[in-house]
């Protein structure tokens, strides 16, 4: 009796996004062909404006392109309407940014908890919830600080604490270390490897080798094409 063959986790077909300024189109993606399967770590690298960002928020549901398929698990979520997007985001996407994006008037658990709301999840489970992954990032004595009270690194944690409340499929993380110094970041690459080692699948944006060592793999971009694909001890 034959099986199918599993879809990657992710799969991008001749992806594509030009934008215009003025009279001019830039080609952020120009034919993308990107595979990623469950469980891997990847980090995009490349210059300022070779599409590394574009790459992770077409991935991520945040933009549409203008030609090409993104493949979920075999799903083009290309074709989904905006509410169905929406749901996509929410359900199987954690984004990390640089800058945190946390509510600064909320405490680090109420910033934890936010996205579960949205989700319709009653008050207790949330809260349940977002302890569980404040403690998962070593912030359990954190809890109720609000970002002002918290170190850059911390507040980072609570951000990836937020973005592993809903258990999503993929974690999308960019350049996660670029508001720390090195120590931080370094311990925040950590925490990511930890995660990977417990199955998760990471692709993070950076400018930083140092960052890119952590990752199974390391995907180099220029102009808006894939220059290269290597597993990371080859580049080491």
């Amino acid at each position: 009796m034959s099986s199918r063959t599993r879809d990657p986790l992710v799969q991008t077909i001749d992806l594509r996004r030009h934008y215009r300024l003025g009279r001019q189109t830039v080609c952020a993606l120009d034919g993308i062909n990107l595979t990623v399967e469950s469980g891997e770590f990847i980090a995009v690298m490349g210059p300022s404006g070779s599409g590394k960002s574009t790459l992770l928020n077409l991935i991520g549901g945040l933009d549409r392109p203008t030609a090409g398929r993104i493949l979920i698990d075999g799903q083009d979520i290309t074709a989904l309407d905006e509410d169905e997007l929406c749901r996509y985001r929410r359900e199987r996407i954690g984004f990390v940014f640089q800058s945190f994006n946390l509510l600064p008037a909320r405490t680090a658990l109420e910033n934890v908890e936010f996205p579960l709301i949205f989700a319709g999840i009653p008050p207790a489970e949330r809260r349940t919830r977002a302890e569980e992954a404040l403690t998962a990032v070593g912030l359990a004595d954190r809890l109720h600080h609000r970002p002002g009270e918290l170190s850059g690194g911390e507040q980072q944690r609570v951000a990836i604490a937020r973005a592993l409340v809903g258990n999503p499929d993929i974690l999308l993380a960019d350049e996660p270390t670029g508001n720390l110094d090195t120590r931080t970041g370094n311990e925040i690459m950590v925490l990511l490897s930890n995660l990977h080692r417990r199955g998760r699948t990471i692709l993070v944006v950076t400018h930083d080798d140092r960052v890119a060592q952590f990752a199974d793999r390391i995907v180099r971009l220029l102009d808006g094409l894939i220059v290269s694909a290597k597993e990371a001890e080859e580049v080491q």
